[in-house]
């Protein structure tokens, strides 16, 4: 079993946890109104990694067609179900997304590269490229540290997710990489982590 299907495994397990301690969202709202700003009203943006589809549920009350996708369909059943969200949910790989190219205005993907492995990212962000439309906007938010590590224990369960951590200096070389242009970022402390946020946008040919 791979790195990502053992997450997704875990995941299932600890769907209902999950969603539970996640229904507060008000810690984002302020990110998440710079996003809404840079997105035109009614604009198509993707939820990527969205789990139980909170920030989705949120992103939909901005006046915006959102549309949550995530590699675990019992997150997204869990959101529905247990809790109510009733947004569009689509289970995918954010590495190959299921849209073709320049049709999406922007992607929030709060806390979800950090479980691909380092040399997936900049691919992935290349595939975010190539569904935004023109000017698209990107929000991510990765931890902040060194390495990458597995940890053992998940909402007090003995079931492993893995994690890489990030740096400016090894982030946004990929993001100018991958052909964006980074609007604002800063560092945000969180209840247990502390995260390297980027918001950016897509550069077309010749800028």
């Amino acid at each position: 079993m791979n790195h990502l299907k053992k997450t997704q495994e875990t995941y299932r397990q600890i769907a209902a946890d999950y969603a539970q301690a996640q229904q507060n969202r008000g810690q984002l709202l302020d990110q998440m109104q710079q996003f809404v700003a840079l997105v035109p009203s009614g604009g198509t943006v993707l939820d990527v990694g969205c789990g139980p589809g909170m920030d989705t549920a949120v992103l939909q009350t901005h006046h915006l067609s959102a549309i949550g996708l995530d590699f675990s369909h019992e997150m997204m059943r869990v959101g529905r179900d247990a809790h109510g969200v009733q947004v569009p949910f689509a289970q995918a790989d954010m590495r190959r997304l299921p849209f073709v190219g320049q049709q999406i205005n922007g992607i929030w993907a709060c806390a979800s590269l950090l479980h691909l492995e380092r040399k997936d990212v900049l691919p992935t962000l290349q595939e975010f490229h190539r569904v935004l439309h023109p000017g698209g906007v990107v929000y991510l938010s990765l931890k902040l540290g060194h390495g990458e590590k597995w940890t053992a224990e998940s909402y007090n369960r003995p079931l492993p997710r893995f994690f890489t951590f990030w740096q400016p200096e090894t982030l946004d070389p990929l993001l100018e990489t991958a052909a964006f242009h980074i609007i604002d970022g800063w560092q945000e402390q969180g209840r247990r982590d502390t995260w390297l946020v980027r918001l950016v946008r897509k550069k077309e040919a010749g800028t």
